[in-house]
Formats: structure tokens, C-alpha cells, sequence
């Protein structure tokens, strides 16, 4: 493994040249090595994953990985899961929005607007301005695919 550009690559004698199909890409570089497209940080000598390169919201020129936002929101001791998304917006280009499953639904019946602004109060507690959401929307559920990841549809 090795971290080039701020994203995980890795090599293994297992992986495959290149993807089926008329004018695919090979997969490894020169060394061998794949670029898994997982975006990392580098925090007290430490690597902390911080999104997918192909989901980043580009919020006025700022990059904005869901992932990270999705973790502050999930740590809210109301919220059972949480996924991040972009909205269009004429100025900024796009904003942050956030689904987010209770973990009682009846919750939003009683004072779902308290509710929106305490997990927004929570975000700016931890959060950038520009990664904090504009919007959160109380769902019953999220897609999730039969690995257990969240299915994220990128526009």
C-alpha cells in the first residue's frame, strides 16, 4: 500500500490488467499499483479515511467529502444513520444536504424543527461553516446495498 496524491493505492499479484470492454483503461499503474479512489488524511502520523474522490461536493471552490460529515451527523445520540448529498445552488455552485434516520421516528413528530437545529448546532460544533448541511431532511430509511454500504446516487 501507499498514499500518492492524498488517495490509497494498492498492489496485488491478484488484481486484474483492466476492466472488460472496448477502450477500458488499464486498472495498475507503472509500479503495479491500483488507485482505489479512496481519499486519506494524514493526522497525527496517522491515515483517516475521508470520502470517495468521485463523491466530493464542490461547495464554492471548498471540497467537501460526505463521508466526514456523515460521521459528526451518525455521532448525534438521535440519529441512526445519516447520508450526505449535494443540492444545486445558483451561487455556490452546490450545498450540503443531509437524510437522516432517527433513531425513533416519533421524534420527528415531537418538535422535528428543534430536532433539525440541535443536529445542525451539532455539526457547527465540529464542522467547517461550508460542510455544514443547509437542510436536514428526517427520512424512515436509507438505501443500503447487501454489503452494508450506503447506495449513493452521484448526479
Amino acid at each position: 500500500m501507499k498514499v500518492e496524491g492524498h488517495t490509497l493505492r494498492v498492489r496485488s499479484n491478484r488484481t486484474a490488467f483492466r476492466y472488460l470492454g472496448e477502450g477500458s483503461q488499464p486498472l495498475k499503474d507503472a509500479e503495479g499499483f491500483v488507485d482505489t479512489g479512496d481519499v486519506l488524511e494524514l493526522r497525527d502520523g496517522r491515515y483517516h479515511f475521508i470520502g470517495r474522490r468521485d463523491g466530493t461536493i464542490n461547495v464554492g471552490g471548498f471540497k467537501v467529502h460526505p463521508e466526514e460529515i456523515e460521521v459528526v451527523i451518525n455521532r448525534h445520540p438521535e440519529v441512526s444513520m445519516s447520508l450526505v448529498r449535494a443540492k444545486k445552488n445558483p451561487i455556490t455552485g452546490t450545498l450540503v444536504v443531509a437524510d437522516v434516520v432517527l433513531k425513533t421516528p416519533e421524534s420527528v413528530d415531537n418538535g422535528s424543527q428543534a430536532l433539525q437545529r440541535d443536529i445542525l448546532q451539532f455539526c457547527r460544533g465540529e464542522l467547517a461553516l461550508y460542510k455544514v448541511p443547509v437542510a436536514i431532511n428526517f427520512v424512515p430509511a436509507l438505501a443500503v446495498a447487501e454489503t452494508g454500504k450506503l447506495i449513493r446516487h452521484h448526479a
